[in-house]
């Protein structure tokens, strides 16, 4: 999550059914990158987190779709996103991008401005990088664990987006996860899964371990994903989490935090891993809390955001 929020445009209530696009399709016509580097970009509401602006990790996903164009390869890949600024939606906006080595490199841009850029590379299997070797998630009961309030039109736990994963997540003494069955717009024709699935999960996951373990609301800042089974079929339910312990200073002021979160497949093997930077402050939770604090019970919001329990 990013930026600021109203809260009216937020609730618990549980997620609607509605027909939906799929987020392939949804995604591809957003980010529209022509083969001489150039395009537009135009992301609709349904790519939201906080009301008017681009869920972070639907951008990452953003540009590894439009990376294709360039590069049409589906293989093992890490991608690389810096979030300089928020990305509004449902405004005309420039995509441009270019080959380099063996990297593909995309911007988003308005007026000339750099607001969020990608690198994806290609990931050798079975290397992982050190920074995203996946955490050891053993989730407790829902008894030992309280859950994340919902909202109404995010993407990840929007209960009336459309296109949304709709996720319920948990968290714990240990950290923060979610068990869950893929929605139909996360699922291909094939029965595979849509690898954009794993960008805005580990990133929703990202942004939470980072704002309960500084108690602070936030950003997502960085993104560093590598798709170790981007073709993996669905077969049964996913977890997907991080740990508290895993959760690191990036600078000495402590404003920025680097958290680990990893996707797994029902056998338990990772598709997909993350070292995500989230970036916490003061000013953030003044926007932010009003929503937290008024829709959550306030046992659970005491152990979420003690310094506002009052």
């Amino acid at each position: 999550m990013a930026g600021g929020m109203n809260p009216r445009e937020y609730s618990t209530r549980a997620p609607a059914s509605r027909p939906a696009a799929r987020v392939a399709e949804v995604m591809s016509a957003a980010a529209r990158l022509h083969t001489d580097g150039r395009g537009p970009f135009f992301a609709p509401a349904a790519l939201q987190s906080w009301p008017g602006i681009v869920h972070g990790g639907a951008l990452a996903a953003l540009l590894d779709i439009a990376s294709r164009a360039l590069a049409a390869d589906e293989r093992p890949r890490r991608i690389e996103a810096r979030l300089t600024s928020s990305v509004p939606i449902e405004r005309a906006l420039d995509l441009e991008g270019h080959a380099e080595d063996s990297a593909v490199i995309l911007t988003i841009l308005e007026r000339g401005q750099p607001l969020t850029s990608a690198t994806i590379t290609a990931a050798h299997e079975p290397v992982v990088a050190s920074d995203e070797a996946p955490p050891a998630l053993h989730p407790a009961s829902d008894v030992e664990s309280w859950p994340m309030p919902l909202s109404d039109q995010c993407l990840a736990c929007g209960a009336d987006n459309p296109l949304g994963l709709r996720l319920g997540l948990r968290f714990d003494r240990h950290g923060v996860w979610a068990r869950f069955e893929p929605r139909e717009p996360w699922r291909r024709p094939d029965g595979r899964l849509e690898p954009a699935l794993a960008a805005v999960i580990l990133d929703e996951i990202a942004w939470w371990l980072g704002a309960l373990v500084t108690k602070e609301g936030g950003l997502t800042n960085r993104i560093s994903l590598t798709l170790l089974r981007p073709d993996a079929p669905v077969a049964g339910p996913l977890l997907a989490g991080g740990r508290f312990d895993a959760v690191t200073p990036v600078d000495r002021r402590r404003t920025f935090w680097r958290t680990h979160g990893a996707l797994l497949g029902a056998d338990g093997v990772a598709l997909a891993t993350a070292a995500i930077v989230f970036r916490a402050g003061a000013d953030y939770s003044a926007r932010q809390m009003t929503y937290f604090r008024s829709r959550t019970d306030p046992e659970v919001f005491a152990r979420m955001f003690p310094a506002y329990a009052g």
